[in-house]
This record gives structure tokens, C-alpha cells and sequence, in this order.
């Protein structure tokens, strides 16, 4: 099943309180790190929640937000990439060329060519010459020369802006001016404890998870005949559980993933527009 609905964990916290009666509270500290421990070993996205923000970058480089767990897209609107301005140029002058012909060889496959050629361009132009506070997505860079404040010629020319992660930063090509980071995080309640899935399987492998680690730093009441390696057994067994209820597709899940995969002509481009419509089914018409 999908999961849409968060719960706090404190609902977690109540239900160890309850069932195992602790003497104190000295585990609620620990217990929540657990909570969050377990989680990062589940491990399924659709736990995690989508979080926007802009950044500034100065020298290269800005920090990575403080609950980021993992990057979606990030996007600047320092400077239109080259490679569309390249190609803009090679279209230009392909018109041109096909233009001077037509002048002496009307020919019709000759305005086709035409034609399709100047629908590129009016895509391309409406990329190129957008509002300038516009934010376009850029890719994650693999180049081996990095630009910092201590090297700014280690390269010159980038074909287009980039960013890589590293060391708890975002990097990027450009010196400085803000970027737009989308990214994923764990979600928090008001009070900034963890918030799991209101499904049963995550509600009880973070209680057995809690609990075992509970039983490895000496917890033992005379009461408790459970031990650290059945604790262990039924937190494996529902984390597991939790991990597939979490990644299972709904209907309309399973419909975009079809039209992301049945298509005649496949989405190349999709990082430019941020994936926007990747599930929309595709529709072609017959001349």
C-alpha cells in the first residue's frame, strides 16, 4: 500500500511506556534517536518528505540545509547553459543554408526540414530567452577541476552550470547568486520529534527496533521473558514488511510508471522542465 499519512512517534514512545513498563525515563532520548535509526535501515522514499528552499551561494560553495537526507534537483537562474545557446547557433545557420537553396531548388522535403527546424527553434528560444529570475535545472557535474576562491582559473570554460555535493556543500560552476534546492528530508512534528508511517508494519518495527536496543544496553525487568535475539527476529521481520508497504504502488502510481515506460517516443529531456509531466500519458495523432 501507499503511505500518505505521517504519525508522531511519540505514538511509538506511548505504546513502550505501556507494553514494557520502564522504571524511568532515561530511555526517551535514546529512544528517539532509535526511531530515527530505524527509519535510515528501512529506508524507503516515500517516507521522506520533499522539502524546497533557496540557497546562497558565495565562493562556490553553500551549505547542504540541516535535516537534508537526500537531493531531488537543484536549479539557478545565474546564466542560460551553452549548449542550448549552441544550439540555437547550428539551427540558425542550417535555416539559412536551407533558405539560400530554396531560392533556386524549391524543393518540398527541403521546407520540411524547414519547417521542423524552426519548431526546434521556437522551443529552444523560449528556453533561452526566459524571465530572468526563472529558475532552470542544472545537472550534477563530473568534472575532475574544481573552481574555489583559492583556484579560479583551475577551468575556465563550462559548457553549462553544474553542482556536486561533497563534504556537507553544495558546489557549484558559478562564483555566486542563489539556487533552488530540492531535496528530501525526515519529517518532524511541533516538537521535533521523528514522524513515521501510520501503518502498522513501521509501527511495530520501531518498537521492536527500540526495544532490542534496549535489551544490548542492559534493559531487564522480572517480568520480561524476551531476549535481545527475538527482539532482533521480529524487528528484521517487520522491517521488511514496513520497507514493501512503503514502496508498493497505488493505482495511479502504477498508470504513470506505464506512461513513463509504453512510449513511442522516449522523454530525453525531461531534467530541463524538472520531470514535469514524466507520467502524463503520451498521445499521437495521425495526419
Amino acid at each position: 500500500m501507499a503511505i500518505y499519512k505521517n504519525i508522531s512517534s511519540k505514538v511509538i514512545l506511548n505504546k513502550i511506556m505501556r507494553d514494557l513498563k520502564p522504571n524511568d525515563g532515561n530511555w526517551i532520548d535514546d529512544a528517539i534517536e532509535w526511531i530515527g535509526e530505524a527509519l535510515e535501515h528501512i529506508g524507503a522514499t516515500p517516507q521522506l518528505e520533499t522539502k524546497n528552499c533557496v540557497l546562497e551561494v558565495s565562493n562556490y560553495k553553500v551549505c547542504l540545509p540541516d535535516d537534508f537526507y537526500l537531493m531531488n534537483q537543484v536549479a539557478t537562474n545565474t546564466s542560460v547553459s551553452a549548449d542550448i545557446s549552441n544550439e540555437i547557433s547550428e539551427i540558425s545557420t542550417k535555416m539559412t543554408d536551407i533558405q539560400e537553396t530554396l531560392a533556386s531548388n524549391p524543393d518540398q522535403n527541403l521546407y520540411s526540414q524547414l519547417r521542423d527546424l524552426g519548431s526546434r527553434m521556437i522551443v529552444l528560444e523560449s528556453m533561452y530567452f526566459k524571465d530572468e529570475d526563472a529558475m532552470n535545472p542544472i545537472p550534477y557535474g563530473s568534472t575532475t577541476f574544481m573552481k574555489s576562491e583559492d583556484c579560479e582559473d583551475c577551468s575556465e570554460n563550462f559548457l553549462q552550470d553544474w553542482y556536486i555535493i561533497e563534504n556537507g556543500y553544495i558546489k557549484t560552476s558559478f562564483k555566486s547568486g542563489n539556487i533552488c534546492v530540492s531535496y528530501k528530508a525526515f519529517p518532524l512534528d511541533e516538537d521535533c520529534y521523528p514522524m513515521v508511517p501510520d501503518d502498522i508494519s513501521y509501527r511495530e518495527a520501531m518498537f521492536w527496533y527500540v526495544f532490542k536496543q534496549m535489551l544490548l544496553g542492559g534493559y531487564d525487568k522480572p517480568t520480561n521473558k524476551i531476549g535481545y535475539d527475538f527482539a532482533d527476529q521480529k524487528w528484521r521481520i517487520y522491517c521488511t514488511q514496513a520497507r514493501n508497504s512503503a514502496n508498493y504502488p497505488d493505482i495511479d502510481k502504477y498508470e504513470a510508471f506505464m506512461n513513463q515506460w509504453v512510449r513511442m517516443i522516449p522523454n530525453i529531456n525531461r531534467h530541463r522542465d524538472n520531470f514535469e509531466n514524466l507520467g502524463k500519458r503520451e498521445n499521437l495523432y495521425r495526419g
